[in-house]
């Protein structure tokens, strides 16, 4: 019975895991278009014209956070994340899916903090301006709450992944 309740809400988590990926892929994708152009903008008018934009390097700054906290949750889908495996290699197969399941829900508490107080860090900027291009500074903040939402979505997914049957194969 439960196991059966866990199945059910693997594959809930893994559909909605699915459509986050693509989303996040196109975004991450989207985004490195004006990053490269805008950072090649830059080095022609700095070193070929000598006159380097004053907003290039925040707006650039600004896209490779969205683009790095948002390639995160895609990697953490993979499971192409940094970890230390030479640990859950010392155990055998019957506590290493213990361990799986304790380094899992860690990450889970890490990626839960990390979503409330980017929330109450974009909160509290809100009413700032950037320096540069005097956009708000709710707007590169909101990148913390948005990767972390993200990415409990996919440690969730992992967990319930580990309750699932062995028929059924996560498709990347």
């Amino acid at each position: 019975m439960l196991r059966d309740t866990l199945h059910k809400l693997y594959l809930g988590f893994e559909f909605v895991s699915r459509m986050l990926d693509r989303a996040v892929l196109f975004m991450v994708a989207f985004l490195s278009v004006p990053l490269v152009l805008i950072v090649l903008y830059a080095v022609f008018m700095r070193y070929v014209l000598n006159a380097a934009p004053f907003w290039s390097e925040e707006i650039a700054r600004y896209l490779m956070v969205w683009m790095s906290l948002l390639a995160i949750s895609a990697a953490m889908r993979r499971g192409q994340h940094i970890g230390l495996t030479f640990v859950i290699e010392k155990t055998g197969p019957r506590l290493r899916k213990s361990v799986d399941l304790l380094a899992l829900a860690l990450v889970l508490l890490f990626f839960s903090v990390l979503l409330v107080k980017g929330i109450d860090m974009t909160i509290f900027v809100a009413r700032q301006r950037s320096p540069s291009v005097n956009i708000p500074m709710w707007i590169p903040y909101l990148s913390v709450p948005v990767a972390g939402f993200l990415m409990v979505v996919q440690t969730l997914t992992l967990i319930f992944q580990q309750f699932k049957p062995r028929e059924d194969k996560p498709n990347p």
